[in-house]
């Protein structure tokens, strides 16, 4: 249309130069000259109703567009929230609540590992009794909220089932319920069920370990979760701190008059340092592939007197660990000690615990790892325990950032279990959730096969 207006023009042109150049009459030159005048405001007026309906139609209908979808979701998000709040999922791929102001949040996570174990041991005595075991299990099955309710105010629970078909199996248990306080950029307190700041493989979740589960020098070692008030320090760089005062390691929701679990006092500190790097999200897994070196070092010590109803009456544990990442590799160790002296005249306890993993990024989401670790029962040699030693290795497979399939062979190779002496802090347990069986004292190997696939929402 332009190019036929334009033409028209071009010739109109020529014909009016043309017509000046003539010696026609006035009366015929005034004429043509009128007739150009109106030839040229049709073609203007042509010109604009053709742009002016063809802008209008397409306009109109991305307009009317807009306004449906902008409407269609206001009356979705209105028929969700009420008040302005906002609901949705973020960028790790968590459900999230948020109201107006921000002032309340609720986040909601869950995991769940699924596995399956083989378990090998020749001459195998007690439960279960045969010299291969298997079968499947539901090692962790967890669901949990936290949040903010206003003015530096927050709360973590989570909920999980208990795996044990013995006592309970599917049962839903509590295992964290606790009240946080941001005082100021630097403290912050909790007060609660939670993790005693001990060990640091055990304070990295269960979702972000590199073989199926954590090591049994960390099983046998770690304080597990107690009541506690906890009061927590970092300095904005490089330095973090925690100093928790409870009632002694794997004291969950044990009322204040239980003469069996309690203890009169008991202290854990904790200090984390992180030697190299800027990202403290680096300490919060053990896998490699970072873009940047990382070293965390950290050192923890634990003190509670009993009031008598426990196997010992005071009880002394401390450990020191470092994570390394460089490249593609992940570097971690840890050593543990804990002195007791027993109830009663028994013998008193010295424990030693060491292990060091390390894992290599493969790329295409594959992994691989092996960990090496040792428990020394030096105290309790005269009833015939010997040091433990066992190697772990195995590979990962990421599916996604949720979704991670572990296959992993623990093989106890030297030693007895320490844990048939039950006179650590906690007990000390090698349970089954690390597809082994406890109470082995015969000296001989154990080998266990573990499949587990792990998803988180």
């Amino acid at each position: 249309m332009q190019r036929k207006m334009t033409t028209a023009c071009l010739m109109a042109g020529a014909m009016l130069a043309g017509a000046t150049g003539l010696d026609a009459q006035g009366d015929e030159l005034e004429q043509m000259r009128a007739e150009m005048a109106q030839m040229r405001a049709e073609m203007a007026q042509l010109k604009a109703d053709q742009q002016g309906d063809w802008m209008s139609d397409a306009r109109r209908a991305e307009i009317e567009g807009m306004i449906s979808d902008v409407f269609a979701d206001a009356n979705n998000r209105a028929t969700l929230l009420q008040e302005g709040a906002l609901a949705g999922i973020d960028e790790k791929g968590k459900v999230f609540l948020l109201s107006a102001d921000g002032s309340f949040s609720a986040n909601f996570n869950g995991q769940i590992q699924a596995r399956y174990i083989f378990n090998n041991e020749e001459d195998r005595t007690g439960t279960p009794s045969g010299e291969n075991v298997s079968g499947f299990q539901m090692r962790r099955v967890k669901f949990g909220v936290k949040g903010s309710v206003g003015d530096g105010w927050g709360y973590n629970i989570k909920f999980s089932t208990n795996r044990d078909s013995g006592s309970g199996g599917g049962n839903t248990v509590t295992e964290d319920a606790y009240i946080t306080y941001k005082i100021d950029d630097n403290w912050s307190a909790a007060v609660g069920v939670k993790k005693l700041p001990f060990a640091r493989q055990e304070l990295i979740s269960s979702s972000r370990q590199v073989a199926v589960d954590r090591s049994l020098v960390t099983e046998f070692f770690t304080l597990g979760r107690s009541e506690q008030v906890a009061l927590n320090y970092s300095d904005g760089g490089d330095l973090k701190a925690t100093v928790a005062i409870s009632d002694g390691g794997n004291a969950d929701f044990i009322d204040f008059n239980d003469a069996g679990g309690s203890n009169d006092f008991a202290i854990t500190a904790r200090v984390d340092w992180q030697a190299m790097g800027d990202d403290w999200g680096a300490s919060k897994h053990e896998f490699g592939g970072t873009d940047e070196d990382a070293l965390f070092v950290g050192a923890a010590v634990h003190y509670e007197k009993t009031n008598g109803g426990t196997p010992h009456e005071d009880g002394l544990a401390w450990t020191v660990d470092a994570l390394y990442k460089t490249g593609a590799i992940g570097l971690t160790a840890a050593v543990f000690g804990n002195s007791t002296e027993s109830v009663g005249g028994a013998t008193d306890s010295d424990q030693l615990g060491i292990y060091v993993q390390g894992s290599y990024d493969l790329g295409n989401d594959w992994d691989v790892f092996a960990r090496w670790e040792h428990i020394d029962d030096d105290g309790n040699a005269g009833a015939g325990t010997d040091e433990l030693q066992a190697i772990t290795f195995g590979a990962n497979k990421h599916f996604n950032k949720n979704v991670k399939f572990t296959a992993d062979v623990v093989w106890i190779y030297a030693g007895d279990d320490p844990s048939a002496d039950g006179d650590f802090i906690n007990g000390g347990e090698l349970s089954d959730g690390l597809g082994l069986a406890s109470g082995v004292t015969d000296d001989e190997d154990q080998i266990a096969l573990r499949l587990q696939l792990q998803l988180l929402f």
